[in-house]
């Protein structure tokens, strides 16, 4: 028996089959238990999670009667506001009323009288239901332009106490939007049925469409009526989701609506609730880990004599990086942790000298830098002076505009020149804050972008929640330097970046690859080096800069080899851990 280059002795086979036969066989039995267990005890989980989050959604509707019925009530105890109403109830919504009732979301406003008479309305409406008495909050069906529609209101009479003279009714209209912000809310799929006659239809979720709501059985739907208690479906809406329909009562204590939230049945959650795939993915595990066993398992030893001459080599190959894994408490373990040793010290020998040279170059680039800065500002005012004495009448309008166009353009030049030797000259102290990483990138791609439709950016950023302490400004700015370099070398082709974020080893890292043409391998060493460039116009400082500003905030600028044909540059900070301080 052998494979791809290795062989396997009858030792090495024995040990292979009886340590498969030991995991699978357990694995097949304990495979259909979990199966069953994972799969119960998921749905339920997902039935509670849709159950909180279809909470959420009415606490949202809630929401906006709550703000109506706290407005209405300010208003209500105002006497100048009361008194503007007793003059001209035409009158309910003066300016402040109606910044205030925007900023709120309450976008209907209406003045009824004693005996429910509407007296003035801020939308031309009609309402199809009214309120009982003594009802502060209802939820009415209004009709907008022929359109039907639902409004959260709140009901204030007015005086608050005694005989009420008018009744303030202020409220938001339910549509597209509002089920848009109950999906962001929760993340949940949200519909919202209004009732006409004894049908219920969807007018939000296909814009231009009516969607008659037919996915519930006669029984359940005649239920829900009914007990006006929410039900709970794993094939709601055709199967699509598994979700929650929770009755919308109106005002005479009739469902007028129904709101649906639900979880589009896909992914991850499909799997974990059928228990066939579930069982059988599970013994496929079982198998390949069967498999895998008995074979590392039979070669046991020679796994860590391969390792130990692979990490050789690669030393050898002046690739300090490299590690051996240790796999044992034996000499094979002794021999790894030796090795290991003494690749780390190698490296950050490497390091230090690579970190002291680099700081040397900045030093001599950074009095150079000053000094040509210093020489060429004079030259400047030179060329601005000159421009300005221009505007006399005395020379002739050509020779005016040649003149001008010229020493503008040297002015631009020499001015770009100015601002990044003094840039990398002096050493700028970073105002340090605790960051979202991403932040600075995402922000610098977007400047970067702007008006440039045909760049195609993916994002994998998974360091989660990990913050870092740093300069923001300075980071965007070294990202800018970095992503200006990109642009320009995809110009002329559709250009694509890909962005990820992680954390390892208690640092996040943050990469950034183009699809240009790449950064050849000779000259990768020299990417940082001041005035180095491989563009016919370009001072060779913006890496330079980038390396600086990254080291200058505690991280490290590194390029590394891209996945694809372009370029990749890391950035590698610490992650910011907050110290407690004892009482």
């Amino acid at each position: 028996m052998s494979f791809r280059g290795f062989k396997l002795g009858r030792l090495q086979r024995k040990v292979l089959l009886v340590i498969s036969v030991i995991v699978i066989v357990p694995m097949l039995v304990a495979g259909w238990l979990a199966a069953e267990w994972v799969s119960i005890s998921f749905e339920k989980r997902l039935q509670q999670w849709i159950v909180d989050a279809a909470r959420a959604n009415q606490n949202w509707l809630e929401a906006y009667q709550n703000d109506a019925v706290i407005l209405g009530r300010v208003l209500a105890d105002d006497p100048a506001y009361v008194g503007r109403l007793e003059r001209d109830p035409a009158e309910a919504i003066p300016l402040p009323v109606q910044q205030i009732s925007q900023k709120l979301g309450i976008d209907l406003i209406q003045l009824y009288s004693p005996e429910k008479k509407l007296l003035y309305s801020s939308l031309p409406m009609e309402v199809k239901t009214l309120w009982e008495r003594g009802q502060t909050e209802a939820v009415l069906k209004v009709t907008r332009k022929n359109k039907t529609m639902l409004a959260a209101v709140g009901i204030t009479p007015i005086p608050r106490q005694g005989k009420p003279r008018y009744y303030l009714v202020l409220g938001s209209l339910l549509g597209q939007d509002f089920t848009d912000e109950l999906a962001q809310l929760t993340g949940l799929k949200a519909r919202l049925y209004y009732r006409e006659g004894k049908n219920y239809y969807d007018l939000f979720s296909t814009p231009g469409q009516t969607i008659a709501l037919k996915h519930l059985p006669a029984s359940t739907l005649a239920r829900l009526e009914k007990d006006k208690k929410p039900y709970y479906s794993l094939e709601a809406e055709n199967g699509q989701f598994r979700g929650l329909y929770t009755p919308i009562v109106d005002p005479t204590g009739r469902v007028e609506a129904i709101m649906f939230s639900g979880l589009e049945r896909r992914g991850v959650q499909e799997v974990l609730t059928n228990r066939v795939t579930l069982f059988l993915s599970i013994s496929l595990l079982g198998v390949i880990i069967g498999g895998l066993a008995g074979l590392l398992l039979s070669r046991l030893v020679v796994r860590p004599l391969e390792y130990l001459r692979n990490g050789v080599m690669q030393l050898a190959g002046q690739n300090f990086s490299a590690s051996v894994p240790v796999s044992s408490n034996d000499e094979f373990g002794d021999l790894a942790k030796a090795f290991n040793a003494m690749a780390a010290r190698l490296r950050e020998a490497r390091d230090e000298q690579a970190q002291r040279f680099q700081k040397d170059k900045l030093t001599a680039m950074g009095e150079l830098s000053a000094s040509l800065a210093h020489e060429i500002r004079n030259p400047i005012g030179i060329i601005n002076t000159s421009a300005a004495l221009l505007d006399k009448p005395d020379y002739a309008p050509e020779k005016k505009a040649e003149l001008t166009r010229m020493i503008r353009e040297e002015s631009l030049r020499v001015a770009t020149l100015v601002q990044d030797f003094l840039q990398l000259s002096r050493h700028r102290q970073p105002a340090f804050a605790v960051i979202d990483p991403a932040q600075p990138l995402e922000r610098a791609l977007e400047l970067a972008l702007a008006g440039m439709p045909a760049i195609t950016v993916r994002k994998a950023l998974r360091h989660q929640d990990a913050k870092i302490q740093a300069d923001a400004g300075l980071l965007q700015q070294a990202w800018s330097n970095i992503l200006t370099n990109a642009l320009q070398a995809m110009k002329g082709k559709e250009g694509k970046f890909w962005l990820s974020s992680g954390v390892e080893n208690g640092s996040v890292y943050l990469s950034v690859e183009d699809n240009g043409p790449g950064v050849p391998p000779e000259i990768m060493p020299r990417l940082f080096e001041p005035f180095f460039t491989t563009k016919e116009q370009g001072t060779g400082l913006g890496l330079t800069i980038a390396h600086t500003l990254v080291e200058a905030n505690g991280g490290r600028l590194e390029a590394r080899p891209p996945e694809g044909n372009g370029a990749r540059f890391v950035m590698r900070f610490p992650v910011y851990e907050a110290m407690e301080i004892a009482p």
